[in-house]
């Protein structure tokens, strides 16, 4: 079994890659196609989205699960992978043809919609919930680098004006696609016969719905924001775009803090079928302690560039995105915090049902706030909604578990918080010295963290201390037994 930080490393490479490639090629792009195409395209999106949403009935994260409990026993992961599968095939299916008949014949943009039908077809051969649930994180890294690289070679090379929206949908659309179908060696090698007899698909049906309720609340207020946004707006795709190219970079750097998400369902789901109750509790301490060492600084410095990175990174007409970014800043340390109770711990301990509780309540929240705000700010009403609606779900989930886990594990934060306010304010005053360019904000992320790591030496964080001395320790074996 491999460890949790060369999982959390293969991980993060494969989440980053999945949204930095498309960041990447979002200072060509927003100049090629323009806010309005890029809102059309994000509205878009979020509409196929829930037609996945609803195929998958919360199938990933449940499939996961269970191949994880099955802790390693071949015959039983095999069982489980054909009933899954065969679930799959029958509910993705039928939201396609939903999708088809509703959505792509009666549109506006029959042409895009039928394109990003694609991603249906790529959620119905997805396998990487098998690979993440014996923990081949490996794997997947390395699908993704190939099939990721290559839908960014092809959006250069067949995107060139604002006519080749399509073109930039089929590479995005296409990549996934392509992407997933190559997993299938992987998860193909590790799998046993099965005989039709030994199949039981309906046993599996209650488990993934009871998963599927947060999951259609959570897409709620991770989906409808583009959605509603457009449709108070009137509309107004360029709204659109603002909220979902800040969101954009807000989530990518929220990726290093959330990978480990994949790797602590499967380890606690073993803890907990091994009643190791200890092993548990400190995976979730420590699960909060990486998640402040890099929330804080996240949510701090990424408010503190904002200004100097949107002109260059996204170039004129997009000035609106700052604000934007600065609101949004924050989620990386809720949403981090939210995930270490719920997704570290709630799914694994299968308290779906507090767990959904949770997820609907901030759920509701956004979409009144959605309603009350939108209309009269538009984006920022979103990110308002945004906002709340997270910090609600990151605080009940605790509420849930304040028997569990002591209101001091908040605590192990502080030096981070600390740390990371002093970097803003040097950071914040770098800013305003400097010109909106590259060099200006790699300088101003490489200041910042001298600034952070500094003084987490000076307040001698033990967590970053002792996580710094085994990265020493590793590489100077390494030198001395290469």
């Amino acid at each position: 079994m491999a460890s949790v930080r060369k999982n959390y490393l293969y991980n993060l490479i494969s989440q980053m890659l999945t949204i930095l490639l498309p960041v990447i090629t979002t200072p060509y792009i927003t100049r090629v196609l323009g806010n309005e195409n890029l809102g059309i395209f994000n509205y878009a999106q979020s509409i196929v989205n829930y037609f996945i949403l609803f195929g998958c009935i919360g199938l990933n994260n449940y499939s996961q699960r269970e191949i994880a409990a099955c802790d390693g026993d071949r015959d039983k992961q095999s069982i489980v992978f054909c009933e899954v599968m065969i679930i799959r095939l029958v509910s993705i299916t039928a939201s396609a043809l939903v999708y088809w008949l509703t959505i792509v014949r009666g549109s506006d943009y029959p042409l895009y919609y039928a394109i990003f039908g694609m991603e249906l077809l790529a959620a119905l051969v997805d396998v990487s919930w098998f690979l993440q649930g014996n923990e081949n994180f490996r794997s997947e890294t390395i699908r993704t680098i190939v099939t990721r690289l290559l839908g960014l070679i092809c959006i250069f090379l067949f995107v060139r004006t604002e006519a080749d929206l399509y073109a930039y949908i089929l590479c995005c659309s296409g990549a996934i696609l392509v992407g997933h179908l190559s997993l299938w060696p992987f998860a193909v090698k590790t799998l046993r016969p099965v005989a039709w007899r030994q199949l039981r698909p309906l046993r599996h049906i209650r488990g993934a719905l009871i998963m599927f309720l947060p999951q259609i609340a959570i897409n709620v207020y991770t989906q409808l924001d583009k959605t509603m946004i457009g449709i108070l707006t009137g509309h107004d795709y360029n709204e659109v775009g603002f909220y979902s190219q800040a969101e954009k970079i807000v989530k990518l750097v929220m990726t290093v803090v959330t990978s480990l998400g994949g790797i602590m369902l499967s380890r606690v789901t073993i803890a907990l079928a091994r009643k190791d109750h200890g092993v548990v509790k400190e995976y979730i301490h420590k699960s909060m302690q990486f998640v402040c060492l890099l929330a804080w600084p996240i949510s701090v410095g990424l408010a503190a560039v904002a200004g100097d990175l949107v002109p260059w990174f996204f170039g004129e007409g997009y000035e609106e995105v700052i604000p934007c970014m600065v609101a949004l800043s924050p989620l990386v340390l809720i949403i981090g915090v939210g995930c270490v109770f719920g997704r570290h711990y709630m799914l694994p301990a299968r308290m779906m049902k507090e767990f959904t509780t949770t997820v609907v309540l901030g759920m509701a929240v956004n979409v009144v706030f959605n309603l009350l705000l939108i209309p009269g700010y538009g984006a920022m009403g979103a990110v308002a909604a945004t906002l709340l609606a997270e910090l609600t779900v990151s605080v009940s989930q605790y509420l849930y578990l304040r028997k569990l886990f002591h209101p001091s594990v908040f605590l192990l934060g502080t030096r981070n918080m600390i740390a990371a306010l002093v970097m803003g304010g040097g950071v914040s005053f770098l800013a305003r010295q400097l010109p909106s360019a590259i060099w200006a904000t790699a300088l101003e992320v490489g200041v910042g963290m001298a600034i952070y790591f500094g003084m987490l030496m000076l307040l001698r964080d033990d967590f970053f201390l002792k996580n710094l001395k085994s990265v020493f320790s590793r590489l100077k074996r390494r030198g001395v037994n290469p």
